[in-house]
């Protein structure tokens, strides 16, 4: 018989045996609990109903003929500031990770749509359950897995996360989410592969009998339909989490594998001995590697057809992901800024030459080179120009910038690398030195104004690519001080061989076959 507390659990809302589970749930560290509770009676029910139908015998092969392609929608959660919140290099990397501990499952996940940014304080700290699912009506997008990040610390959480038919809204088709702390992200968490799991109808493997391991309703540790009496046979199949291929669990904290147990024992005074390998168990990280044949079975069919009866999660397979190539180990050229360059602020312009396969681009700029603390951009670029827009870039600062080349399927792979790091570093000064040209060619002199020594020409491709430009430096009596020739596109360094130039504003002159002749002014100082 189950205990009072156990019984109270099972016929609260979900909201509520997250918000109970509260005191045992995780730490900011990772080293903890998940606050999504037991699952709905009609989840269990359901998964009962697998086992009896025989979907558990068709998947005891593990042969998966088609992988399934689960779209998530990610919401980054930052402070009324936009500060603290998580970064497109963890989500590129966790996201590549969670694909990894569901390859054996048939089931992959990509992006869907853009980032989602929040700028809330109060959401950011997410003060309980309740403003989750006030979060959720708000933002919540239809046909999607929507995967919240934000800091869940004052819940003393790392995630939780809503079983099928649960969670606001109760709209059909955008029911529930998945919260994701931030501290709890990091590259070898498992914290997002246990909370997809329980998104996709997986209960804990301790459920129900951590409240009484001993109790005639705990799951036992035996597997046998026939014992003597006075044992009793196996109840894996109506107890815990229902599934007889994952070892009866009776652990509700974090433990060490293998956590050998020499004292809590079930009715028939078997030792509990749990396995820690299982994602759904709450062995520490490290142990964990896969999931059960029926696990796997289950969340298959939380999304597939199965007998006639669509899952309950069968609607995120509408619309199906598009037709991606796939990326490996595919990083994007940097062509502007180049590395230890001298560009013009504002306005400055990023370019790299395009990947195969790649739809989008990661690109990320920081004072440090580490790019850790608050990035000074972060975004998702479709195209292999970006024009920087924004003041936080000053003049006679250092910068680094780099990026990833992904598509919403592969986000595996790292950031772009240069023999300093990975990293392209540039040095900012004085205003924009850009002269627009004919049908939308140019070409840009940096720095403006300059010392004298040394400057920087950068040539549009459509201007440069397979030709010599002669550039000229003319002084206001028309004398052509110096002449160079420049091969091809990109940036050009421009040292002359006579030393110093006098201050003054000086004419550009640049000239090749294609495009004839076109003049800038350099100011020297």
């Amino acid at each position: 018989m189950l205990s009072n507390r156990t019984a109270m659990m099972a016929i609260l809302p979900l909201w509520m045996t997250i918000w109970m589970n509260g005191a045992r749930a995780q730490t900011a560290t990772g080293d903890g609990f998940c606050g999504s509770g037991n699952a709905p009676a009609s989840t269990l029910s359901w998964i009962e109903g697998l086992r009896a139908n025989g979907v558990f015998d068709e998947f005891a092969t593990e042969q998966v003929q088609n992988t399934i392609f689960l779209p998530i929608k990610a919401h980054f959660i930052g402070t009324d500031a936009g500060g603290g919140r998580y970064t497109l290099a963890e989500l590129s990397r966790n996201l590549c990770e969670l694909n990894e501990h569901y390859r054996t499952t048939g089931i992959q996940f990509f992006l869907r749509g853009d980032i989602n940014y929040i700028n809330s304080s109060a959401w950011y700290n997410l003060p309980n359950s309740s403003t989750a699912g006030t979060i959720n009506s708000l933002h919540n997008v239809s046909r999607v897995i929507n995967v919240y990040f934000c800091n869940l610390s004052a819940m003393s959480l790392c995630g939780f996360a809503n079983f099928p038919g649960t969670g606001e809204p109760q709209s059909t088709f955008r029911q529930g989410a998945i919260y994701l702390s931030i501290g709890c992200s990091g590259a070898g968490n498992s914290t997002w592969a246990h909370e997809m799991g329980h998104f996709l109808s997986l209960p804990h493997p301790f459920e129900t009998t951590s409240d009484a391991p001993a109790a005639a309703g705990a799951e036992r540790v035996t597997r046998l339909a026939n014992e003597v009496a006075p044992r009793l046979p196996a109840n894996c199949a109506t107890a815990g989490d229902r599934f007889c291929d994952t070892p009866s669990d009776f652990r509700p904290d974090r433990w060490n594998c293998p956590g050998t147990n020499g004292t809590v024992r079930d009715i028939n005074n078997d030792l509990f001995n749990p396995v820690g390998r299982y994602y759904m168990s709450y062995a520490d990280d490290a142990c964990q590697d896969s999931f059960s044949v029926q696990q796997k079975a289950a969340m298959q069919a939380t999304v597939r057809v199965v007998n006639g009866q669509a899952g309950p999660r069968y609607y995120l397979l509408s619309p199906p992901i598009s037709n991606y190539d796939t990326i490996l180990n595919s990083q994007p050229t940097h062509l502007h800024p180049v590395n230890n360059s001298v560009n013009n602020v504002p306005n400055l312009t990023f370019r790299w030459n395009k990947v195969p396969g790649a739809t989008m681009y990661l690109l990320r700029i920081s004072r440090l080179f580490t790019f850790t603390g608050t990035l000074i951009e972060d975004r998702i670029v479709y195209d292999t120009t970006y024009q920087y827009t924004g003041n936080a870039i000053n003049p006679n600062v250092d910068y680094y910038w780099s990026l990833k080349a992904i598509n919403h399927k592969v986000t595996c792979g790292n950031y772009s690398a240069s023999s300093a790091g990975n990293y392209w570093k540039f040095r900012t000064v004085g205003f924009v030195g850009t002269q627009t040209l004919a049908a939308g060619e140019e070409f840009s002199l940096y720095p403006n104004p300059m010392d004298g020594a040394n400057g920087w020409i950068y040539l549009e491709p459509s201007f440069g690519d397979g030709q010599s430009t002669t550039v000229e430096w003319i002084d206001a009596a028309g004398r052509i001080l110096y002449r160079q020739t420049l091969e091809g596109s990109g940036a050009h360094s421009i040292e002359w061989s006579n030393g110093k130039i006098p201050a003054g504003l000086y004419q550009i002159r640049l000239q090749n076959r294609a495009f004839g002749r076109r003049t800038g002014r350099w100011l020297v100082q």
